[in-house]
């Protein structure tokens, strides 16, 4: 199914290079996994960034400025992915045993991707503009660094479901799906490919109370069970900051057999097709940006092909089939020795 054919951008970085920041140890993982580990990436992010033609860092989170400057510098975008922390100091009370690094993480990140955005924008240099996508939590996230204020979102009633969309009249006027066609668009809204994981959602009123409504487009929304409408897409007016509150990685990478897979909707065709338009779409603006790792061998010891995925979804109940565990201090590579370049064999 074609999404619509895209512009060529100014600068085309073929091959882009996208960070997926960590998570802060997901309960379940640490108690299948016996408690060594800080962080996760749930697999599915990388193979959805990987299924539209990116190659993929993992982004450690509790670090400084300094180390998020330094990867924003040669990365070509970044991906802010869902999960469970605490936001504020109830979520602590609430949950005790869960940590939020990445909380502080996505606020450094969200803010010098806003500094480089802005900076390429009065440069007039669109290789400069930085793509950052958010998803679930990575969505609220960028809305709530935004608007600087947690209470930007709300309690909404909890939802594991596969749903569709309801695309806001003004839709085509946007970077995202400006180019989509009617067919497809069609497709979204009666289609449940859109998988929710979530007690927590932003309205368009929330937008406007906070005063982000000038600067933050809502191009898809949806309703709780109890009506409540919230917003489902959302993207900056001036930037390519993007943000979702359903999973699309879980219709194409998430099949769960040993757990109930509520959002197994979408995992049809039609499903899979819908949910990777997103991922395609994000790449493509991250094609556009003109950083880049100083040699292949830089490259080559920060991919998340250094780790290897466990099969976490083995386990009863669990929310991921592959997932990457990293403990605290993890690091990318040391420089290789030249014992392990590669040579002829003799």
């Amino acid at each position: 199914m074609a999404d619509g054919a895209h512009p060529k951008p100014p600068y085309f970085n073929r091959v882009p290079t996208v960070g997926v920041m960590c998570i802060d140890m997901a309960t379940r993982l640490q108690q299948n996994f016996c408690g060594a580990y800080h962080s996760y990436i749930a697999a599915s992010y990388v193979k959805f960034l990987e299924a539209s033609g990116a190659h993929v860092v993992p982004i450690w989170i509790g670090r400084e400025r300094a180390y998020y400057e330094m990867m924003m510098s040669q990365l070509n975008g970044i991906l802010l992915p869902g999960g469970a922390v605490f936001i504020d100091e109830a979520d602590r009370q609430a949950n005790p045993d869960l940590t939020s690094d990445c909380v502080r993480s996505a606020e450094l990140i969200f803010q010098l991707a806003m500094e480089r955005n802005r900076r390429a924008k009065k440069l007039d240099d669109p290789g400069g503009l930085f793509p950052v996508w958010g998803t679930c939590l990575g969505f609220q996230l960028l809305l709530i660094h935004a608007a600087e204020a947690p209470n930007i979102r709300i309690g909404c009633q909890p939802m594991r479901e596969a749903m569709p969309l309801k695309l806001v009249d003004d839709y085509q006027h946007s970077q995202l799906l400006g180019n989509l066609p009617g067919s497809v668009a069609d497709q979204m809204e009666k289609h449940p490919f859109a998988c929710h994981q979530h007690q927590y959602c932003i309205t368009k009123e929330s937008l406007e109370a906070f005063g982000l409504a000038r600067d933050w487009h809502p191009l898809a929304t949806q309703k709780d069970t109890s009506g409540l409408e919230f917003i489902t897409i959302v993207e900056h007016r001036y930037f390519p900051i993007f943000g979702c509150q359903f999973h699309p990685e879980r219709a194409a990478f998430e099949q769960l057999y040993n757990s109930k897979d509520q959002c197994y909707m979408a995992h049809s065709h039609i499903g899979i097709e819908l949910a990777q338009i997103f991922g395609s779409r994000f790449v493509d603006f991250c094609r556009s940006n003109k950083n880049q790792f100083a040699s292949a061998e830089i490259i080559s010891r920060h991919l998340i092909w250094n780790w290897q995925p466990v099969f976490s979804g083995k386990f009863k109940d669990s929310n991921w089939q592959q997932s990457y565990l990293f403990e605290k201090n993890v690091d990318y590579l040391e420089d290789r020795d030249d014992a392990e370049k590669l040579s002829p064999s003799l």
